[in-house]
């Protein structure tokens, strides 16, 4: 980035005055930097464009090593795809939704996204998180480096809050807190996100045709075996005696539910006569593997939607003991 390149050009790293050990140790992201000035200087200010520039590139870099071992070359030479590319905004389809034009109803975390949105607008690019990886470097380098970042991370949140203090104002509605400015602006780049739905609607999924591979037809299944639970007050195939009763009881139960939903007649395909007699068979049986894995799962979306961190489920997941296979549908 521009800010970074800046400061490696004013501390002026001459790599041919270096000794050994400290040659062996220059961050890979000076390196990059380095030879990115040299790049451009050759090619009218552009960049490695496609696979056979970055090739060219990585010979450039290779070309300043002095002995094999110098693991911070292989480093930068590793990250030449990752980090020597045009900016990209992942944030585009969260700054396109409606909510993130700022308004007096917008909430605390709206405001904010409207502020990192102005940032990129004005400055081209997101926030940094002020994060530094693992890197080949000297305790010394590093941590003068790691602070670099912290710093610049610190100095584009307060701007994203400058951002955002100007909307609230001029809507008259109460500020945003720092720590929530400062924290979602350092997450930004993992910002996501996710509307979930009724649960009522899961009888309106149709798989539409005979599709042996896919788990649709669960969720339509579930619901009116609750609905059968509700009726008889027991689980549909809890004794041997009932299975074909129940079995009839469920098939119809289904039709109709599938019938009602959609506003045409439906007959069960094979593959939804096979889930009902399965479903009946296995009369409420809680087989201790499928618990445990359901139970991991529910655990760990508790914890994402308590933290408020990773990416949860989109958002209903179907799992299937028999096959040993999950499916996610948006209903």
């Amino acid at each position: 980035k521009q800010w970074y390149q800046r400061r490696v050009r004013d501390q002026n790293i001459e790599l041919d005055t270096l000794t050994g050990m400290e040659h062996a140790h220059v961050p890979f992201v000076v390196l990059l930097l380095k030879c990115l000035d040299v790049w451009k200087a050759d090619h009218g200010g552009e960049m490695p464009r496609n696979y056979r520039e970055k090739v060219e590139f990585k010979k450039l870099i290779t070309g300043l090593r002095r002995k094999p071992e110098e693991e911070n070359f292989t480093e930068a030479c590793n990250m030449v795809n990752k980090c020597v590319a045009p900016s990209t905004n992942p944030l585009s389809d969260l700054f396109s939704d409606p909510m993130a034009t700022p308004t007096r109803a917008s909430s605390a975390f709206w405001l904010t996204v409207a502020g990192i949105k102005q940032f990129h607008t004005v400055r081209g690019v997101l926030p940094i998180s002020g994060v530094l990886g693992d890197m080949t470097a000297d305790t010394e380098g590093y941590i003068a480096l790691q602070a670099l970042y912290r710093d610049k991370a610190e100095s584009d949140a307060r701007e994203v809050a400058g951002y955002v203090e100007g909307m609230t104002t001029s809507l008259g509605v109460p500020g945003v807190a720092w720590e929530m400015v400062r924290r979602v602006s350092k997450n930004c780049r993992f910002l996501r996100v996710i509307r979930t739905s009724p649960i009522e609607t899961e009888l309106t999924t149709d798989d539409g045709d005979d599709d042996d591979d896919s788990l649709v037809t669960v969720l339509p299944l579930m619901a009116v075996t609750r609905v059968f639970e509700r009726e008889h007050k027991r689980h549909p195939g809890n004794s041997d005696e009932r299975l074909n009763e129940d079995e009839g009881i469920v098939s119809g139960m289904l039709c109709a539910a599938l019938a009602g939903a959609t506003g045409t007649p439906k007959r069960l395909t094979l593959r939804q006569a096979a889930l009902v007699k399965d479903f009946v068979r296995f009369g409420g049986t809680e087989i201790p593997s499928v618990a445990a894995f359901s139970g991991g799962v529910a655990a760990h979306e508790c914890i994402k939607v308590i933290t408020g961190q990773y990416v949860p489920v989109d958002n209903c997941l179907v799992y299937s003991g028999a096959c040993q296979r999950t499916q996610v549908f948006k209903i």
